[in-house]
């Protein structure tokens, strides 16, 4: 059973929901950060959602949130959030050019 820390950074297209992290098979991941960087001049809503393996509805952990120009913040803000083998994590900006920086710890379950 290993730990790893990761990263994964995405500047999605304007509102489309995209896929930023699918869990591996047989590993559980902590997400310890999910920092929103709007570095443009124009004021974007920002979305993420979380889903499990084999649901077709998401969970909205964030919803629409207003994020001005050039203003950071981040999404789960200190607490962590778990996924399970295969869960995945979308977001969405209604504008283009978002940054989305994701920190996160992997357990290897086998």
């Amino acid at each position: 059973m290993a730990n790893k820390y990761f990263r994964q950074y995405l500047i999605p297209d304007a509102g489309v929901a995209t896929e930023i992290y699918a869990t591996p098979d047989a590993n559980t991941a902590i997400i310890r950060s999910l920092r929103v960087t709007n570095p443009t001049s124009t004021p974007t809503l920002v979305t993420v959602t979380q889903f499990a393996y084999g649901v077709a509805t998401g969970n909205v952990l964030q919803g629409s949130r207003p994020l001005g120009a050039n203003s950071t913040f981040d999404v789960f803000n200190g607490i962590p959030c778990v996924l399970e083998s295969q869960d995945t994590l979308e977001v969405t900006s209604s504008e283009a050019g978002v940054h989305f920086y994701l920190s996160y710890l992997e357990v290897d379950r086998t």
